[in-house]
């Protein structure tokens, strides 16, 4: 956006810079509510869903959900790719977790967390353009 005065003097620029706080509010906000609302479609309860500042609030997900039946959370992890398809990770905590506090997000992964059982990998899926660690020909990368 530029604004002048009619004479091109005291001219004012303003431009958002991806990756920062204004692709955070115009792009990865509104995503929060898609995952929110695609997730609520395959588990019953949904406290919190969170596009971490830890990667620009874009590529990065936390979802806390009240856990009903054994295979939940891998339910509401396909539900939160499936409603931002251009997420790289995603963690899926029990309701008591703060998805806002990266303490405590690390916490649940250190105690509750089995990768041999729980971690779910996405191979060979088109990503974001900003997924630098994409093929850079196909974009095409692996989440989970």
């Amino acid at each position: 956006m530029k604004k002048c005065d009619n004479k091109g003097q005291d001219c004012v620029y303003q431009g958002i810079l991806p990756s920062r706080s204004e692709h955070r509010l115009l792009m990865g906000l509104p995503r929060e509510a898609l995952i929110w609302k695609s997730v609520s479609k395959v588990v019953p309860k949904v406290h919190a869903v969170n596009l971490s500042l830890g990667r620009s609030g874009w590529l990065h997900a936390i979802v806390s959900i009240e856990k009903q039946l054994e295979g939940d959370g891998k339910n509401a992890l396909l539900a939160a790719f499936a409603a931002h398809p251009s997420l790289r990770h995603a963690v899926a905590v029990d309701s008591d977790i703060d998805v806002y506090d990266v303490s405590d997000v690390e916490w649940a992964i250190a105690t509750r967390f089995q990768a041999s059982e729980d971690l779910l990998i996405i191979k060979n899926a088109q990503g974001s353009t900003l997924d630098s660690s994409a093929d850079q020909e196909t974009g095409l990368t692996s989440g989970g």
